[in-house]
């Protein structure tokens, strides 16, 4: 640490140096449209005749050095520029007239801002405005078919469920694959794995979800390297930047909204009912060669069946009308020196299932104080409390087993009313009732930069940050539930806390080169993050103390806290950013970047990662001239290199495990110690070479815009982890650098102007994209030595991350309704052998997209958005239970459809409650029988608001708001919901079973209706 003060101190001494002997006297003013009157941000101002200048900032201000006879020069795209003597005045107050070109918008960059026009890489913006009308568990979910080859999948209806985006697809086996957030300039901590509880109820942790955003004023997607290059090792599977409100306009204004709404699951799942399961198991039964009534799961009995019309419908006693609220109060406060935003939330999203809900509660404050007209102090803060009430979701109770082991026969009480109980039979409402489960995540953001412009026209920026995180995850069981008549409950704990430091510190300066700019950035980050956690179970037998406590009371025992070791991670950078701009027409732009991380090992600690891009606007050439009907022509190209260490801390470092007296023997009585983990010192960065080129094109004044972009990215040296051979003697994998996988695509996005006039506005957005990807390499090791993911997805050369390793299924025998298979070589046979599985089905879609339309008239807005997918596979794990050898699940109605007699044509095998008559020993046979069609069509949101008219007076503004949020699904897919996302186990299960479903809540259908008023 003292290493690192001693480099930041020296960078800063080294860029104040640059600003001695300059001049004394220091100007300032703000630069607003003349017709409009606001911010002009990042126009040029330099003193004429020299390469001294500066740039306003994100409110239009600027400071520089100047003497009385300079003449400062004001420039900007699209507008003309001006000149002016400083003589003696002190403050310049500029109104820019717009030129016929159309002014191009401000676009957040790493570290920085840039007009649109200077961008030679892709990025993608969106306000913040446009993601509150889609109603999701977190805010990233909203994102969905809003950008071309960003890829979302929301994780499911539960509350603040988070979603799986890719960013031009998957690069990486087992590091992580998710883009960096950074919010405010803070890469924040957002992994889904942070709890120690991990695949807990069909949900993973969401850290996300205690973002706000309503306090989102815009967000920037860096897809390639050109954009995301300045974040170097981080960059490499995109960058989500998130920029807050902060306050800007003079004097105060308040804003309240308040939203309310309803929940209820996409689809039903169509299970049996009793009459139906009953008939059902006692053909499987007859079919087996048995005689009689069959004998039932659970211990149920047909008599008592009959006697108490038992028919229960465990879907319906587990799913509600979920009901959603959200209040939300800002105000914003602008004075000369001051500019204050503060944000007040509060929401609480219950979900379609009894028992779970999330409410979030938050708070902001972000603030901008001129100190002088050379120095600036800025700090953003804000605190965010979430409440996930839980409720097994997935397996051991809840909707997962309304879909699998709760069958109908089953009832929920007994004669007397207490809850019906019998071993290897669950009763979800007992369970549910029994058992309180929530997760408390506190979030604490905060920052403060200190800008000050130096006189030689350097502007110096130096950033403090702080993320706190902490998951609480906390469950009781009541004593009847876990089998203990002598204590009242049994508590678990998970307790996890992130602290995540941020340091940076950039310097700027803009060089006047015979009227061409260049911006040169130069700047060191430092980020230290340390999780520690604890997790422990503890039993109690007084009704006052329900919660874990790793201090037993007095009245109680505890099996006590085990702490984690702390994992500590740091991580350096020095990076550059130059962007060079000829006549307005040729852009280039070039980044370097040094990072450290200390979870390599000392002779790989460090990477580089440079980029480079260039643009061209060919519409402003002398040929073109004449073209009338092109109003803009923008080709660019650009080559970087990202890379990646999202992975587990000190996997470099070899572990041992000591044993001994007096807690065990040990090695004939003496202490030993043997190792648990190998180490791998040469383990490196995971790099990623990207190319991309494309194209912007404007036609009709820009009525009509289309974007093209082709992409190929290659990653190597791939982190993986590799399973030890036995005679290692050691059961444990380690990560390796393993070869090569690569993503190629296109994406293209239309946007349009179909009709405006005075009262009517049509507008258009379309984007599609289509990606591939392959592992072209594993080096040395083999297949079967890469860790693969859930229900046999795998590593295979030349095939997709996490392609579906299978046997084939190839018919219902008509004469035997036995299933028929076909062995490695294509042969049709009756036993399934796990030897002939091959690649089958495809991972990867074959494009995705969004179809955003908007209309307006007068006061009325309506928008409508589709996304879609067409293409790719879904493996349905459910199904081989629920179609399969009948066990104690309960079964589908597809299995209507099923071979009964000599001569059925069906799509499913006769029934049976033998393994043998399937050929296998096991119920549960992997084939591509339940690999299904992912294709769909949804009707993701659908948005009517009204402008209210109001006379002058205390309202400023008010509208009103009613929105839907997955109104209609078109699909062919058989399982309850295509658009699939499960609890993972880990980043290589998360990247490798992207298309595994198992009983998965479906998505939630909401209608809302919100009022929104200004005063």
């Amino acid at each position: 640490m003292r290493t690192l003060t001693k480099i930041l101190f020296l960078f800063i001494f080294l860029l104040l140096c640059l600003g001695a002997g300059a001049q004394s006297r220091t100007i300032s003013g703000k630069i607003v449209d003349a017709t409009d009157g606001s911010a002009l941000v990042g126009v040029n101002v330099f003193i004429k005749g020299t390469t001294t200048g500066t740039s306003t900032d994100l409110d239009g201000n600027f400071r520089i050095s100047v003497s009385a006879d300079d003449v400062l020069v004001f420039s900007y795209i699209g507008y003309n520029d001006l000149e002016l003597v400083v003589n003696s005045r002190t403050v310049f107050d500029i109104q820019l007239e717009s030129s016929a070109e159309e002014l191009d918008e401000v676009v957040v960059v790493g570290y920085g801002t840039l007009q649109k026009r200077e961008i030679t890489g892709s990025i993608t913006k969106l306000g913040g405005e446009s993601l509150l009308n889609t109603q999701t568990p977190s805010f990233e979910a909203a994102l969905q078919g809003r950008a071309a080859g960003v890829q979302v999948i929301q994780g499911s209806g539960l509350a603040g469920s988070g979603s799986v985006i890719r960013i031009r697809g998957i690069g990486s086996i087992s590091a992580g694959g998710d883009p960096l957030y950074v919010v405010d300039g803070i890469p924040i901590t957002q992994s889904q794995f942070t709890n120690a509880s991990r695949n807990g109820g069909a949900m993973n942790t969401n850290p996300l979800a205690t973002l706000n955003p309503n306090d989102i004023a815009s967000i920037e997607i860096l897809k390639d390297a050109a954009a995301a290059g300045i974040y170097g090792s981080r960059g490499s599977n995109g960058v989500i930047l998130i920029t807050t409100k902060r306050g800007s306009t003079l004097g105060d204004n308040f804003n309240f909204s308040m939203k309310f709404g309803t929940s209820a699951p996409v689809a039903k799942a169509k299970m049996l009912n009793a009459d139906q399961y009953l008939q059902l198991y006692q053909e499987a039964w007859e079919n087996d060669g048995n005689v009689g009534r069959a004998t039932l799961p659970g211990g149920m009995t047909w008599d008592e069946i009959e006697r108490r019309n038992i028919n229960t419908d465990w879907w319906d006693e587990n799913v509600q009308d979920g009901f959603k609220q959200d209040y939300n109060f800002s105000w914003t406060k602008g004075t000369k020196k001051l500019k204050t935003y503060m944000g007040l939330s509060y929401s609480d999203n219950q979900s379609y299932l009894v028992g779970n809900s999330f409410e979030r509660a938050s708070a902001r404050l972000n603030t901008d104080y001129e100190i002088s007209s050379a120095t600036k102090l800025s700090s953003s803060v804000s605190y965010t409390r979430g409440n996930n009430n839980r409720v097994n979701a997935a397996w051991s109770g809840g909707l997962g087993d309304a879909m699998s082991t709760a069958l109908p026969i089953y009832p929920i009480y007994n004669d007397d009313g207490t809850f019906w109980n019998q071993t290897g039979a669950p009763n979800s409402i007992r369970q549910r009732e029994l058992t309180d489960w929530n997760t408390v995540d506190t979030r604490i953001i905060g920052n403060l930069s200190l800008n000050h412009a130096l006189d030689n026209g350097i502007t110096l920026n130096v950033m403090g940050s702080y993320d706190y995180f902490e998951s609480n995850d906390d469950k009781w069981e009541a004593g009847e539930l876990v089998g203990r008549n002598d204590i009242v409950g049994q508590a678990f704990a998970n307790i996890t806390e992130v602290h995540n430091y941020n340091g940076v510190v950039t310097g700027e300066y803009t060089f006047n080169l015979n009227g061409n700019d260049l911006k040169v950035l130069a700047g060191s980050e430092y980020q230290q993050s340390t999780r520690s956690a604890v997790t422990g179970k503890g039993i109690t037998d007084v009704t006052e103390q329900l919660r874990f406590d790793p201090t037993p009371g007095e009245n109680s025992e505890s099996f006590g806290g085990t702490p984690i070791n702390d994992e500590v991670t740091k991580f350096i950078s020095f990076f550059s950013r130059f962007n060079y701009n000829i006549a307005n027409k040729y852009f280039f732009q070039a980044t370097l970047r040094t990072d450290g991380s200390s979870k390599f090992g000392p002779d790989n600690r460090f990477g580089f990662f440079p980029t480079v891009g260039f643009s061209w606007f060919a519409n402003e050439e002398d040929f073109m001239s004449n073209v009338d009907v092109i109003s803009l022509l923008k080709f660019k190209i650009n080559y970087g290199i990202t890379g990646n260490s999202d992975f587990g801390t000190n996997e470099y470092i070899g572990t041992y495990l000591r044993q001994g007296p007096p807690d065990q023997n040990g090695y004939a009585f003496n202490p030993i110690l043997f190792p648990t983990k190998l180490a791998n010192p040469d383990l490196k960065w995971e790099t990623t070479s990207n190319f991309d080129v494309g194209f912007e094109a404007g036609f009709l004044d820009d009525k009509i815009i289309l974007e093209f972009d082709y992409y190929r990215k290659v990653t190597k040296d791939v982190l993986a982890q590799i399973a030890l051979p036995p005679q290692n003697g050691i059961d444990n994998s380690i990560f390796e650098n393993v070869g090569e996988v690569s993503n190629t695509g296109i994406e293209l996005s239309l946007s349009t102007i179909n009709y405006s006039s005075e009262n009517f506005k049509w507008s258009t957005n379309f984007n599609i994209s289509r990606y591939s990807n392959k592992i072209e390499s594993i080096g040395n090791f083999s297949e079967e030595a890469v860790s693969g993911g859930t229900n046999d997805t795998r590593v295979i050369v030349g095939k997709p991350v996490g392609t579906n390793f299978l046997v084939r299924f190839s018919h219902v025998d008509p004469a035997t309704g036995r299933p028929v298979y076909l062995d490695i070589d294509g042969n049709e046979t009756f036993n399934w052998d796990p030897k002939d599985r091959i690649a089958v089905g495809k991972v990867l879609p074959d494009f995705t997209g969004g179809l955003t339309n908007t209309l307006t008239y007068k006061n009325w807005n309506f928008s409508f958005l589709l996304v879609f997918t067409k293409g790719g596979n879904i493996y349905d794990s459910s199904s081989k239970r629920q179609l399969g050898v009948v066990t104690t699940w309960n079964m589908r109605e597809d299995l209507f459809d099923r071979w009964r007699q000599p001569g059925d044509v069906a799509t499913y095998p006769r029934l049976t409650l033998d393994t043998e008559t399937y050929g296998s020993g096991t119920p549960w046979i992997n084939t591509d029988l339940w690999l299904h069609d992912a294709s769909y069509i949804r009707l993701r949101n659908v948005s009517l608001s009204y402008q209210i008219p109001l006379a002058e007076g205390f309202l400023k503004n008010a509208s009103v708001t009613f929105s839907a949020t997955n109104l209609l699904t078109f699909t062919n897919f058989v399982g309850l919901d295509p658009e699939i996302a499960r609890d993972f186990e880990d980043a290589t299960d998360r990247n490798m079973s992207s298309n595994i479903t198992y009983l998965t809540p479906p998505q939630e259908r909401s209608f809302n209706l919100g009022v929104n008023i200004n005063f």
